[in-house]
């Protein structure tokens, strides 16, 4: 088991903290040139994050994912510090009064605070922690309909005018995960079909050290 830290953007985050996400893609990287046809898997079960693709029992290509099962995600998000006097991260962390806050939450009582971006979350600060529980190689197109809702898109009556909102789908979810997958990563994005890690999870409403003080 190890840990890592992974972004989110503030839609994601409250669908996480709303259980309405329990999965998410990313890029594989580098994207392999495979053949049609074939598949991943792992050749070697003490070695998880090792894959290969395979057609006609011919090996074409390999990957080494960062991620796997068993492993513990602390989610960084867009945060700021209410402590007296705090104008940079490290004093945020060096801080004796005040507590962190969340640019995905409302915050009516701190409507000029500064918000420093999720990549520049200390780990002391995350208070999502995500356990991961599945992982496969796919392609962008392949998600299912279950897979797409998983993704934290929110059922909304229809929209005309704006079609594929980001954060919600409408009719088939499927087609509104992609208009997020452009939404995040470009127009046209989805239509080049990448190769994706899909992860699944179970959300923990804590720090991850807290766990790790819980477990204890």
């Amino acid at each position: 088991m190890a840990d890592h830290p992974i972004l989110f953007s503030g839609s994601m985050i409250r669908s996480n903290r709303r259980g309405l996400k329990t999965n998410t893609r990313r890029e594989l990287k580098p994207q392999p040139k495979v053949l049609k046809n074939g598949g991943w898997y792992r050749p070697f079960p003490q070695e998880p994050s090792n894959w290969q693709y395979a057609l006609g029992g011919i090996i074409h290509a390999y990957a080494k994912v960062r991620i796997v099962e068993g492993d513990r995600l602390w989610v960084r998000e867009t945060w700021s510090h209410t402590g007296d006097h705090v104008f940079s991260i490290s004093e945020a962390r060096r801080a004796i009064s005040g507590y962190p806050i969340y640019q995905a939450d409302d915050n009516p009582e701190y409507p000029h605070a500064k918000f420093w971006p999720s990549i520049h979350m200390p780990r002391e600060f995350s208070r999502t922690t995500l356990i991961v529980t599945g992982v496969k190689i796919e392609r962008l197109q392949d998600i299912s309909r279950e897979d797409s809702i998983a993704e934290g898109l929110e059922w909304v009556a229809p929209t005309y005018g704006i079609p594929g909102i980001a954060s919600t789908w409408n009719g088939d979810p499927r087609e509104s995960y992609f208009a997020l997958w452009d939404h995040i990563n470009g127009a046209g994005a989805a239509a080049k079909n990448p190769w994706v890690i899909a992860y699944s999870y179970l959300v923990h409403h804590c720090n991850i050290d807290a766990m790790s003080k819980e477990a204890a």
